[in-house]
């Protein structure tokens, strides 16, 4: 039975009396007028809804917000650890297609006391996405695919991430272990909207450049986490680093410190 049938479907008495010039004749007319366009509109409308779903709808790409984070604070790594960074740049270009992305991983330590007296330096030892081992090209650079807790190889994500590590400011790149590039770039070439003044000293940190792939499940920044070594790794340079550096640690002037 239509909503037509339920309009009708009053009886004999109740017709005549529609029929009638009563005050309440009219009203119900009215009424009943009202309730039938109400429904032809709803039924119009549930027709075009229907109509526009069966329309295949194109895709924009991604929009994502970046919340800041004002207590973040940057950490110092001696030795070996795996972290994860923080978002300290965000770019959208190529139509809503393609994301680029800082993320500052840690502070560069200073000089080591005990043995050659040289910068500190650090080694990309391995990089993480959403706890899955990432695979590179033979840059080093462009994403080839990754391995999952499983040990299973997936592909999908081929040639969809790039990553370019640094590893004190924006003209120090590293090369992940067991990779090799003969060529260099500065970070500031790599990220949109950078210039030379962008020169990110004494951090460490990567770019991350990501092209939206629904297919592959290249949606967005996954949690990425990098496994890092500083080649600080004597207690003494670290105790020592730690009290006189200026900037992140003590401040406590070399002359106040005593050797037993």
């Amino acid at each position: 039975m239509s909503w037509i049938d339920d309009i009708i479907d009053f009886g004999s008495t109740a017709i005549e009396w529609l029929g009638g010039n009563s005050i309440g004749g009219q009203l119900a007319r009215t009424a009943l007028t009202g309730l039938a366009l109400n429904q032809i509109t709803e039924s119009i409308n549930k027709d075009n809804e229907a109509a526009n779903n069966t329309t295949q709808a194109v895709d924009p790409g991604v929009r994502l917000q970046v919340n800041p984070d004002t207590e973040y604070r940057i950490p110092l790594v001696y030795g070996e650890a795996t972290l994860g960074g923080a978002v300290t740049d965000a770019v959208l270009t190529n139509g809503n297609l393609t994301m680029f992305y800082c993320l500052t991983i840690c502070e560069r330590t200073g000089n080591t006391n005990l043995g050659s007296g040289a910068q500190s330096t650090f080694q990309f030892k391995d990089i993480y996405w959403d706890d899955s081992r990432l695979l590179f090209q033979s840059d080093g650079i462009t994403v080839s695919g990754f391995v999952d807790k499983s040990n299973s190889v997936c592909t999908d994500y081929n040639g969809k991430i790039k990553i370019w590590c640094f590893g004190g400011n924006s003209t120090t790149q590293v090369i992940p272990n067991n990779y090799a590039n003969a060529t260099s770039v500065n970070a500031y070439d790599v990220m949109p909207n950078w210039t030379a003044n962008h020169a990110m000293s004494d951090l460490v940190f990567a770019i991350v450049r990501i092209d939206y792939d629904a297919a592959a499940g290249v949606r967005g920044l996954g949690n990425v986490k990098f496994k890092i070594e500083n080649s600080m790794t004597q207690p003494g340079d670290v105790m020592y680093d730690y009290m006189t550096n200026t900037r992140y640690g003590s401040g406590i002037a070399p002359a106040e410190i005593y050797a037993s």
